[in-house]
């Protein structure tokens, strides 16, 4: 059987190639490169590379954040020797339920969402 990552595989990093876990590394340099977007235009992004084995990561806003939180700059010449934990997050995306590699701080805990019924302060009564 043949995985769709393995078929298609990719030179960036995906939520395929953390198989539902998590990875700690090392910022080796982010660096702003011309990529091509979904829709075939060309965009600029801030692309992070890792200093072992693992595929770069071009940034979305919201990872770029997480980055910059974790650094304690935002400036990217900054962030090499910086340790991120990649992790994989279930999130909407163009009204389809995609997993997404997201960004903390390594040994943040996973947040979890309360379970329905559950002991709620902020629930009306």
């Amino acid at each position: 059987m043949v995985k769709r990552s393995e078929a298609f595989p990719s030179k960036w990093l995906s939520a395929a190639d953390l198989d539902g876990g998590s990875i700690i590394a090392a910022i080796k340099v982010a660096s702003l490169e011309t990529l091509k977007g979904f829709d075939g235009v060309d965009t600029k992004k801030i692309v992070i590379y890792f200093a072992h084995k693992h595929k770069p990561l071009p940034l979305n806003r919201t990872n770029y954040d997480s980055v910059a939180g974790i650094a304690g700059t935002d400036e990217t010449d900054d962030w090499p020797g910086t340790k991120v934990e990649l992790f994989v997050n279930r999130e909407i995306v163009k009204g389809k339920l995609t997993d997404c590699v997201r960004i903390r701080k390594p040994g943040t805990p996973a947040k979890t969402k309360p379970k329905k019924g559950s002991d709620n302060p902020t629930r009306l009564q």
